[in-house]
C-alpha cells in the first residue's frame, strides 16, 4: 500500500501499533524501569491475543528461524542448570529472557507488510525525535560550544540515562528505514524523511561510535556504487557521494573531538600489570593509557583462553564471570577487576560461557537463517539490520543489558512477521 496514503488499519492493530510505539519509547529511557516492564508485558500479552493459538503453532512450525531462536535460549537453560554459581547465572539470564518471549509472542504474529513498515517508520522517527533532545541537552550543558565535551559519546545521551554505543545501533536503523522509504516506496514527506536522515548522520559522528559509523559508512558508500553502477544513477549516486563527503567534512570540521575515537586505534599495545588511566576522548592521548582498542585487544585474549579451556559446553552461564575473572588473577590484570569490565564481545562471550554447541546454535538461529529469511523474501531493510545487530555484537556483550537483550528480541522477531503465512521459509 503506497505510503502516499493513511494505511487503513484495524482496531487490533490500531492497538498493536500504539503498544509498540508505546515500548519504543521506553527503549530510550533506561531509568524507567516500571514503565518499560509495563510497555513489554503489554506488547508481548497482546501480541498473544492477537491471533489464534493455532495460527501462531503453525507459524512456529513455518518460520524457522523463530525455531533456531528458541533452540538457543533452551541451550542458555540447559548451561545455566549446569553451573555451580547457580544464582549468578539467574542474573544473567534475565536480560536474555527477551529472547525467548519475543520470539515466541512477536515472532508468531502474522502482520501485512504495509503494517510492519509503518511501524518502523514510527521507531525511525521517535528516534529522530529522541536525537533531537539530546542534541538539545548537550547544547544547553555545553552553553553553545563553550564546553564542546558535553556534545559527544555517553555525554550526548546522558539525557536518556543509555550509553551512546546503543543509541548508535538505533540511529543507523532508523537511517536504513528512511532511506528505505525515500528510495524504494511511494511516501509522503519524502523531504522531511531526507533532513532526518541527514541529521542523524551528523549525530552518528557525535555519538563517536567507531563500529556503527563505520559500518553506516560501507553500507553508504556500496549503496551509492550499487546506484551507480547497478542502477546507472551515476548523476544521483555521485551528488549522493558528494554530499556525504562535503558534510564530513564540515562536522570534522566543527566537532574534532571525535577523532580521538579512531586515534585510539594507534595504541593498541598493552601491558597487563599497566594502571594507567583510562582514556577519553576529550583527553590527550598517550601509550599509558588504557582505551577502547588495547582494553580489547587484551580482554579478548583472556575470553579466548578460557574458551580454549573449556571448548565444547563452555563454563556455564552462572559461571562465566567468576571463571574469567580467574583468567584476569592469572594475567594480573587488574585494571579489569578493579573496573569490574566484561569481554566486551558478544561472540566470545557465548563461546566460553555456553562453548561451541551454544555458539552454533546461536549463529544459525540468531544470523543465519533470520538473513536467510530476508533474502529469500527480498527483504534487504530486514537483512541489512540484522547484519548491523552483527556488526553490534563484536564490541559489546548485548546479551549483558536489559536494552541489548530487548533490542535483539524485539527487532529479529519483527521482521519476521510478514513472512511465512503460507509457505515454509528459512
Amino acid at each position: 500500500m503506497p505510503f502516499s496514503k493513511r494505511l487503513c488499519m484495524t482496531r487490533k492493530e490500531r492497538i498493536l501499533y500504539l503498544l509498540i510505539l508505546l515500548f519504543f519509547v521506553t527503549l530510550f529511557f533506561s531509568g524507567s524501569k516500571f514503565l518499560s516492564i509495563g510497555a513489554d508485558a503489554a506488547v508481548v500479552g497482546y501480541s498473544f491475543l492477537f491471533s489464534p493459538v493455532s495460527e501462531k503453532w503453525q507459524l512456529l512450525k513455518k518460520r524457522r528461524a523463530l525455531q533456531g531462536m528458541l533452540l538457543f535460549f533452551a541451550w542458555v537453560v540447559v548451561s545455566l542448570f549446569l553451573s555451580e554459581h547457580f544464582h549468578n547465572g539467574l542474573s544473567f539470564l534475565n536480560p536474555r529472557l527477551a529472547l525467548f518471549y519475543f520470539p515466541l509472542s512477536v515472532g508468531t504474529l502474522h502482520l501485512r507488510k504495509a503494517f510492519r513498515n509503518k511501524v518502523l517508520l514510527g521507531f525511525a522517527v521517535l528516534t529522530t525525535a529522541m536525537l533531537v533532545v539530546c542534541l538539545i541537552y548537550g547544547l544547553q550543558r555545553s552553553h553553545f560550544f563553550q564546553q564542546p565535551q558535553f556534545l559527544y559519546n555517553d555525554a550526548l545521551t546522558e539525557v536518556l540515562e543509555q550509553q551512546s554505543i546503543y543509541i548508535s545501533l538505533l540511529v543507523n536503523i532508523a537511517i536504513y528505514i528512511f532511506a528505505y522509504f525515500i528510495l524504494f516506496q511511494k511516501a509522503m514527506y519524502k523531504g522531511w524523511m531526507l533532513l532526518a536522515a541527514l541529521f542523524l548522520f551528523g549525530m552518528s559522528y557525535l555519538l563517536a561510535s567507531r563500529i556503527m559509523m563505520g559500518v553506516l559508512l560501507v553500507v553508504t558508500v556500496g549503496f551509492c556504487l550499487y546506484y551507480i553502477l547497478a542502477r546507472k544513477k551515476y548523476l544521483e549516486g555521485a551528488t549522493l557521494l558528494l554530499g556525504l563527503l562535503i558534510g564530513g567534512f564540515l562536522i570534522f570540521k566543527f566537532f574534532p573531538e571525535t577523532l580521538n575515537r579512531f586515534k585510539e586505534l594507534g595504541y593498541t599495545q598493552f601491558n597487563y600489570t599497566n594502571m594507567g588511566k583510562e582514556s577519553h576522548y576529550n583527553m590527550q592521548l598517550d601509550s599509558t593509557q588504557w582505551n577502547g582498542a588495547n582494553f580489547r585487544r587484551a580482554a579478548w585474549a583472556c575470553g579466548w583462553q578460557l574458551f580454549k579451556q573449556h571448548p565444547v559446553v563452555g563454563v556455564g552461564l552462572g559461571d562465566k564471570k567468576v571463571e574469567l575473572f580467574k583468567v584476569y588473577e592469572q594475567r594480573n590484570f587488574q585494571f579489569a577487576i578493579q573496573t569490574n569490565k566484561n569481554v566486551h564481545n558478544n561472540y566470545l562471550d557465548i563461546l566460553y560461557s555456553l562453548g561451541l554447541i551454544g555458539f552454533m546454535f546461536f549463529i544459525v538461529g540468531w544470523i543465519v537463517l533470520p538473513v536467510a529469511t530476508a533474502l529469500h523474501y527480498k527483504d534487504g531493510l530486514a537483512a541489512l539490520i540484522v547484519l548491523t545487530f552483527a556488526a553490534a555484537w563484536v564490541t559489546e556483550i548485548y546479551f549483558d543489558r536489559n536494552l541489548g537483550g530487548l533490542l535483539t528480541g524485539f527487532f529479529f522477531s519483527f521482521l519476521l512477521t510478514d513472512k511465512g503465512s503460507g509457505e515454509k521459509v528459512y
